[in-house]
């Protein structure tokens, strides 16, 4: 049941507009009704701050989907297109408000992440204090308590300093998994490079979803994928032209291509020149030099 929405709630109208974050609505559903889905759409004018106290429900949030269970933070900035598909329940509970003029250091207004940032995050040991901050404003709101716009101004600032700290906490400590991530991605590729790997076999092997993949490895790297295993190879390649006998159809065979030709064209694209002339360039800079 749909218990109340009130708009146009100034948190503490003593703080100056750039100061005080304002409050401009808050809602508290229950039950079925709070399953009803909210279709792509963004906020130009605000931050959406939405928690999952009981239900779950599919959220797809800057382009990135999002499964979101009991406990969970769902952050909607200013200007980020969503769509919100909760989950039939008849004991959900979902709280939202939205708040304006909110002001962080380094980021846009309104927004409290960025845009690169996970817009879902388990409140963990903080879901308690979460619920129960969330109830005491919906409280001063709906029953117009004497001085409301005192109290809910605390209120509403301690649920924005709470979610940014779960936020940062998280995204510290999602980065630190990523960069291991990272790591056993490249320790892969370096261990298997010579074999006929591609992006299938890199994601059986870690577990991460092609997109996830890509994007997590570009970040550690600075590559994707499949621009390390080509630079890995071609590397290796020049090691073997420079220090080795074998012609160029062993060291293709040797550093995982099948076909010479496309050897040829890789080292190319990547070099600039094809694997013998740098043979060629290298071994002529040498003798300069030792001469």
């Amino acid at each position: 049941m749909l218990t109340h929405c009130q708009d146009d709630v100034t948190v503490y109208p003593d703080y100056a507009a750039h100061t005080a974050p304002k409050l401009l609505f808050v809602c508290k559903t229950q039950g079925e009704e709070s399953a009803i889905p909210r279709v792509m759409h963004k906020h130009d004018d605000r931050l959406e701050i939405m928690f999952v106290a009981r239900g779950s429900g599919q959220y797809l949030i800057g382009g990135r989907q999002y499964l979101a269970q009991q406990g969970d933070i769902l952050i909607f900035n200013q200007g980020v297109v969503h769509d919100e598909r909760p989950h039939v329940s008849e004991d959900s509970l979902i709280y939202s408000c939205g708040i304006s003029q909110l002001h962080i250091d380094g980021l846009p207004e309104n927004h409290l992440i960025g845009r690169d940032k996970s817009a879902a995050i388990a409140a963990g040991e903080q879901s308690q204090a979460l619920c129960g901050l969330f109830d005491a404003l919906c409280a001063q709101i709906f029953n117009n308590e004497r001085h409301h716009g005192v109290v809910t101004h605390h209120l509403l600032n301690a649920i924005v300093v709470i979610c940014r700290n779960i936020c940062l906490a998280r995204h510290e400590q999602l980065e630190k998994t990523d960069a291991s991530q990272g790591l056993l991605i490249k320790q892969f590729i370096d261990e298997h490079y010579k074999e006929p790997i591609n992006l299938e076999s890199i994601m059986a092997a870690s577990g991460i979803s092609r997109f996830y993949l890509i994007h997590l490895f570009k970040k550690f790297s600075g590559y994707t994928p499949k621009q390390y295993l080509i630079r890995r190879r071609v590397g290796e390649a020049q090691s073997l032209l420079v220090n080795t006998d074998m012609d160029v159809t062993t060291i293709a065979g040797e550093v995982g291509y099948e076909s010479v030709n496309n050897f040829h064209r890789v080292f190319k694209m990547v070099v600039g020149i094809p694997p013998t002339q740098y043979k060629k360039l290298w071994m002529e800079g040498i003798q300069v030099k030792a001469g």
